[in-house]
């Protein structure tokens, strides 16, 4: 048993060296948008493998740089050793007229990182991490945020108790407003009938308010709502409904994650999320590209662990209401 595992973990290592070296070989070559890839018009595919998805898992949303220079997203490493390996936050940039290699982020490595979202002007990165605040604080995964400046990026500061508690909070994402949609568990705490909920932070006169847990027309108490991708102009959500049940060894016993998505009515009000439908079953993390043409997330699969999709964004237009 114990040789087998060793041959195992051995093959791994010497399967990501060669998908390394292909990446390195593919990406001094590319100088396209979208590493010169068309999606289908209907059917998800995978996106960029060999520069953005990879033998890692990918795990955040996509999150693309105003400009579409520069796109952003967080990984574990496989195989799994958490003590060795935290999660990561990854970039790639488009400069020189070519794509760069991927980089970690220089703010990331050491703790565990993920969901890194741009501001709306793209000078400022949020995302989430469980670094402590302090010396002798216990940490949970809170929002966090980083501003370019001269020499890059600032030190990360945690931001206030207007969006985090002592509970979970992750995978930001902000309207063109500066309005900070979120995920927290902290509902389950605070009321026996939640869950993990979506939240918004409004942002008004350069100040985060108190944040507010979204309509009932998206959270629900029987399954958890996360990973939101807002709408710059606020005019539609698409999230994360999972609503499968273990047994205390993890197991599946029931239920089901896809992706859901809600539209705001006449009157500005969350209409019913409606299911995106079984293409978009078993996904998590969506995003659109800043010329929204491009629907993103993260898919399942026995082979590839989880990597990005991507499919043409006609689709939320085709679900709009009519």
């Amino acid at each position: 048993m114990k040789i087998r595992s060793i041959l195992i973990a051995s093959l791994l290592i010497v399967h990501g060296i060669l998908f390394s070296q292909k990446i390195d070989e593919k990406q001094t070559n590319i100088n396209t948008p979208y590493f010169g890839e068309i999606p289908n018009e209907t059917i998800p595919e995978i996106f960029a493998l060999g520069f953005i998805s990879s033998t890692d898992q990918e795990h955040s949303s996509l999150s693309f740089s105003p400009d579409g220079k520069e796109l952003w997203w967080s990984i574990w490493k496989l195989p799994y050793d958490l003590d060795k390996y935290p999660q990561l936050i990854k970039y790639i940039k488009f400069e020189n007229e070519k794509w760069s290699k991927v980089q970690t982020a220089p703010f990331s490595g050491i703790h565990r990182d993920g969901g890194p979202s741009f501001s709306p002007d793209g000078n400022k990165i949020y995302f989430y991490s469980k670094r402590p605040h302090d010396e002798i604080s216990t940490p949970n995964n809170n929002i966090w945020c980083v501003e370019r400046n001269e020499n890059g990026w600032s030190q990360p500061v945690c931001l206030g108790e207007a969006i985090n508690t002592e509970h979970v909070e992750a995978c930001p994402y902000l309207s063109s407003n500066g309005n900070l949609y979120f995920t927290s568990n902290r509902n389950q705490y605070e009321d026996p009938t939640g869950n993990s909920d979506i939240f918004v932070s409004k942002f008004i006169n350069g100040v985060f308010q108190k944040a507010e847990v979204l309509s009932g027309k998206i959270n629900t108490a029987y399954a958890r709502e996360s990973y939101p991708y807002i709408a710059p102009d606020e005019d539609y959500i698409i999230f994360s409904r999972d609503s499968r049940h273990f047994d205390s060894e993890r197991n599946y016993l029931n239920g089901d994650r896809k992706l859901m998505i809600s539209f705001r009515d006449e009157q500005g009000k969350w209409r019913e999320a409606i299911d995106m439908g079984e293409r978009f079953m078993n996904t998590r993390f969506p995003s659109v590209s800043p010329d929204g043409k491009y629907l993103f997330f993260t898919k399942y699969s026995e082979e590839t662990s989880e990597d990005f999709y991507w499919v043409d964004a006609n689709i939320i237009d085709d679900l709009r209401p009519k």
